[in-house]
């Protein structure tokens, strides 16, 4: 029984956080109140408050849970990029997932396209999103160092400058699929990240 109950917990708390993610996309982050979200599911807003003590715990539970979800899959499906091709095949993973995995895109286009930002919630943001994109650039650049290392870019190339020619190139591929859903991210990544490949190695030749 005991175990039953932690069951249903667990069930009601991601209950909870995929309500506010549906409100959020529906009134928008500020507008949504807590009562709210807990009526859209028929709960209490005093059970709300059981689990997330006020909005922005929520907004947080639901970016570091997503993001460490990917992360889990991304590393299930390949350890971190040793080569160029793998870096490839890491950035074709998550763009299939963006174009297949309805919630998780949705997730993205409140997080990136509606969340109304004030400076005091970047602020006690600060510390994941910087994680975040940290975790993105050493992935870029231990890739591209190691190919250096092994003689496949030339010698001379400016790896921090590359990483973050990379780092932009996927945001504003991943910002055209959010404006623009009935795009493939993964045709544009494909021919994207061929290019950049390309260059990189034709260079050092």
């Amino acid at each position: 029984m005991a175990r039953r109950t932690k069951e249903e917990a667990e069930q009601t708390r991601k209950d909870i956080l995929q309500a506010a993610l549906n409100m959020f996309c529906e009134k928008g982050y500020t507008a949504t109140t807590l009562d709210e979200i807990a009526k859209s599911i028929h709960l209490t807003k005093g059970a709300v408050y059981w689990y997330f003590r006020n909005k922005p715990d929520i907004l947080k539970a639901l970016i570091i849970e997503d993001f460490e979800a990917t992360r889990a899959q991304l590393e299930s499906f390949m350890p971190a990029p040793q080569t160029l091709e793998d870096l490839k095949r890491h950035f074709m993973f998550l763009a299939e997932k963006v174009d297949t995995d309805v919630t998780f895109r949705k997730f993205l286009y409140f997080l990136l396209l509606q969340m109304e930002w004030s400076v005091g919630l970047m602020n006690s943001f600060h510390d994941i999103i910087e994680e975040l994109n940290r975790r993105l650039t050493e992935t870029i650049q231990h890739a591209l160092e190691n190919a250096q290392k092994c003689g496949k870019i030339a010698a001379d190339l400016d790896v921090t400058a590359t990483t973050y020619t990379i780092h932009a190139m996927w945001s504003g591929l991943l910002f055209q699929k959010l404006q623009h859903q009935e795009s493939s991210l993964q045709e544009t990544a494909n021919y994207s990240f061929d290019f950049i490949i390309n260059a990189l190695t034709c260079r050092k030749d």
